[in-house]
């Protein structure tokens, strides 16, 4: 049973190895790793330390090799797809560098689609709530544009209320300004704070924005797989 002084994340000598043309490939070794609920945890190193994939088997998107993942209090090793993809449901969201929104519904629809996949809440609740949520990114004009019809910042922003449709208690970003101009990201990046501090979300992202990870209230840098600066 998990208590609020827990951690909301802990990891335990997690290890990722995977076969390559060469026999075996190790990405990540020995990591062990432990996130407050309400903090914000930057994941930082060079490209090919293994962030995203700690990142992955932070939120129970992959398997580790060996070692432990619990997530709320339920260790994720043994779990089934569908049973974890159950876990995050509704309490965690997803914040990608490439924004994968549906490209075939409109903004208000693609901050919609969580709440509807999730069930419990009635269509026009969900309506209301993606209004809300765009308003509060600043799109409330631009409700009914499918993702071609829109910037790159305004496609994260509508990213970033689809995202907190669910009022999740873990936030997921990964590298959310690779895809973006630096005017854009700082913009986009100082949204993603004001709403994480709003919904009262922990947050736990990758970047190699040095900037960005010092407005984290910690960093953990990554070299070769293993934890360098915990």
């Amino acid at each position: 049973m998990q208590t609020n002084n827990d951690p909301i994340i802990e990891v335990r000598s997690l290890c990722k190895r995977v076969k390559d043309a060469t026999g075996e490939l190790t990405i990540l070794e020995d990591v062990t790793l432990d996130v407050s609920p309400g903090s914000s945890v930057a994941i930082v190193g060079a490209s090919g330390s293994g962030k995203s994939t700690l990142l992955g088997l932070l939120a129970g998107l992959d398997n580790a090799t060996s070692g432990s993942v619990r997530l709320f209090g339920r260790e994720l090793t043994g779990l089934s797809e569908d049973e974890r993809a159950s876990l995050r449901s509704g309490a965690v969201g997803f914040v990608f560098q490439s924004f994968q929104l549906m490209p075939h519904l409109t903004a208000l629809e693609n901050v919609r689609l969580p709440l509807e996949l999730q069930g419990g809440t009635s269509e026009h609740e969900a309506t209301q709530r993606a209004h809300a949520l765009l308003g509060q990114v600043g799109l409330a004009a631009r409700t009914g544009h499918y993702p071609k019809l829109l910037s790159g910042g305004e496609q994260q922003r509508v990213a970033l209320a689809r995202a907190f449709a669910t009022h999740p208690v873990v936030l997921f970003a990964d590298e959310p300004t690779g895809s973006l101009d630096a005017a854009t990201g700082r913009a986009v990046i100082d949204l993603m704070f004001e709403m994480n501090a709003a919904h009262g979300a922990t947050l736990v992202l990758v970047t190699h924005d040095i900037e960005l990870a010092r407005r984290c209230t910690r960093s953990v840098t990554l070299d070769a797989g293993r934890i360098v600066h915990p």
